[in-house]
């Protein structure tokens, strides 16, 4: 078993939720989460999102999140395929574990803090005094939203996350609504 006797703690396995030729997904046909995964995950094994284009089911996520396997880190797999597809970007990747029951908290520690801890760069993932001055507001929309897997298939939602303003080093560089702006009159 790879999980628990090839990898070791502090080990990142990516594509968490994915199920593709040559790799025994994390959820059997059983619909249940295999034992040696929750082992593996307590023994330090950090599971990635990594959704890209080809790379996350619901079939695998729903059912492994109701069953209390959360991922460590959610991140996304960019490329051309993924961002027009089902992944398109971190903040929809957000919304799916949104919608699947995370907390608010628990995804910006799987998108900030845990990422930074695990490859080891404390300056990240954080506001501290002296830090880097990077700041993403969010807000949580409310609604009727529908997430595609990279499958095609739908899971209904009704929450989102949008991206309302980013700092980065002090400067602002995307303002979705202009709250950074002052008014033309």
């Amino acid at each position: 078993k790879l999980f628990l006797e090839k990898l070791r703690p502090g080990d990142i396995f990516t594509h968490t939720y994915a199920h593709v030729n040559g790799r025994t997904p994390i959820v059997g046909e059983d619909g249940k989460v295999r034992d040696y995964v929750f082992k593996a995950q307590k023994r330090g094994i950090v599971f990635d999102v990594g959704h890209g284009g080809g790379s996350f089911l619901f079939e695998q996520a729903v059912p492994a999140v109701e069953q209390g396997f959360k991922p460590d880190v959610i991140s996304t797999d960019l490329h051309t395929g993924s961002m027009n597809g089902g992944m398109k970007n971190i903040n929809n990747v957000m919304s799916k574990f949104l919608n699947m029951g995370l907390s608010i908290q628990e995804l910006i520690a799987a998108t900030t803090s845990r990422p930074a801890k695990y490859i080891k760069r404390d300056d990240l993932g954080n506001l501290s005094v002296g830090g880097l001055a990077d700041v993403t507001l969010l807000k949580i929309r409310e609604g009727n939203f529908g997430f595609i897997d990279t499958k095609g298939k739908r899971m209904r939602g009704n929450q989102k996350i949008e991206c309302e303003l980013t700092i980065k080093g002090g400067k602002v560089v995307y303002d979705l609504n202009g709250i950074a702006s002052s008014d033309w009159k």
